[in-house]
């Protein structure tokens, strides 16, 4: 019986393959010797094309890609593409509340969204480095957001009164610059929150802070993730950002949501679209209000007031009511009785908004009195002193 062939003979036939000169083995006793072993099969030898088809244009135009599988994609192409857009309106969203909190226009745009095993974005990250952990609660896997040292300090400067510069020396944050960080970091999980809201409600949340990229581990090192990068320009600095989702995240968030569902919602509108939204709006309900009247007294008159008390409203009795929608006056009233009801009866839809009470407008305070000399110089003057005038909003 034949010998087994060691690692180190089946490497040398293997290394022999790959450069096509198959040579003899070196033998381990009586082991066989390999005299010639065929050719790994090219990607032209690997496909069987017909040119003499009718469709040798498309067969010519076909472009092969190379494939690993030993890391298949878990997150398929459209996913990502929604994935990419969803960031993009986050980027958008951080970069005003960060334009507001430093007191300087900065921007932010998505430069990559890429799935890669953990181990290999750990690798990238600087040590040390600005590494928060936190959750998107309801779902109980942790993430990471992550900026670079440059960016941070940057930051800092700019918040304690500087120009915006960044440190000389790449060195661990204090305890205070830990807390303006993680002030930051608290905002941009928030706009994280606001950017998903249309595929569910979530609560971002800090478990932790780390500097050395090796101590922290979320998941084991051959596990796939998302990193999404982006670029923050700041006046004449700029240094990058990243968010770090393991795929347990994205599996949750997509078990009911397609790619395509984010991709409809930023289309272009339609007529059917249109119609389809009129028809849903119908049924939306909306509050609805009839203003009688106000008035004001003291806290000694509050104090004292009992049951059967009158108080009386800066409005005449026969005075038209103010009608509210949603809080904007729209209509013009008269109160009266329907069967064992009260009622109003619409005597005037309001082609402009009129302010409400208590509004200003252009620096003028509308009182109760003031609306109501409006009311009757201008806008019930065509509606009579009876309103027989029977009103189709009624």
């Amino acid at each position: 019986m034949s010998d087994i062939l060691s690692q180190d003979e089946i490497d040398a036939l293997l290394s022999a393959v790959n450069e096509d000169d198959v040579e003899e083995s070196p033998s381990h006793g009586d082991a066989p010797v390999a005299e010639s072993l065929p050719e790994e099969p090219s990607f032209d030898e690997s496909f069987s094309i017909d040119y003499d088809s009718d469709d040798d244009d498309d067969i010519g135009d076909r472009v092969l890609s190379l494939y690993d599988f030993r890391r298949p994609d878990r997150v398929s192409k459209e996913q990502m593409r929604t994935i990419h857009n969803l960031h993009e309106g986050y980027a958008r969203l951080f970069s005003t509340t960060l334009t507001n909190y430093l007191r300087t226009f900065v921007e932010i745009e998505v430069v990559s969204v890429d799935q890669l095993t953990y181990s290999e974005f750990i690798m990238s990250i600087s040590n040390p480095s600005c590494i928060h952990l936190f959750q998107m609660e309801p779902i109980d896997v942790t993430a990471i957001f992550e900026m670079n040292p440059s960016l941070v300090f940057f930051m800092i400067d700019r918040l304690f009164g500087g120009l915006g510069r960044g440190s000389e020396n790449n060195r661990e944050l204090t305890k205070i610059e830990q807390n303006v960080i993680r002030s930051i970091v608290s905002r941009g999980l928030g706009d994280l929150s606001g950017a998903w809201e249309h595929m569910g409600s979530f609560n971002p949340r800090i478990t932790n802070y780390e500097t050395n990229p090796m101590f922290v581990q979320i998941v084991p090192p051959g596990e796939t993730v998302i990193l999404i990068t982006f670029e923050v320009h700041m006046l004449k600095s700029s240094g990058l950002m990243s968010i770090c989702f393991p795929y347990q995240i994205i599996e949750q968030i997509f078990s009911e949501l397609e790619g395509n569902d984010y991709l409809s919602t930023t289309a272009e509108t339609t007529p059917e679209t249109i119609k389809t939204m009129e028809e849903e709006i119908q049924d939306v309900t909306v509050p609805l209000s009839a203003l009688i009247g106000k008035t004001q007294i003291s806290i000694r008159d509050l104090l004292q007031l009992q049951t059967d008390d009158i108080i009386c409203l800066d409005k005449h009795k026969d005075a038209n009511l103010i009608v509210q929608i949603g809080g904007k006056s729209k209509m013009g009233a008269k109160s009266g009785v329907s069967g064992r009801k009260k009622a109003v009866k619409i005597t005037k839809i309001f082609e402009q908004e009129f302010p409400a009470p208590g509004k200003t407008n252009q620096g003028k305070r509308f009182t109760t009195s003031s609306l109501e000399d409006d009311f009757e110089e201008n806008v019930f003057a065509d509606a009579g002193e009876d309103t027989t005038k029977e009103d189709s909003h009624e």
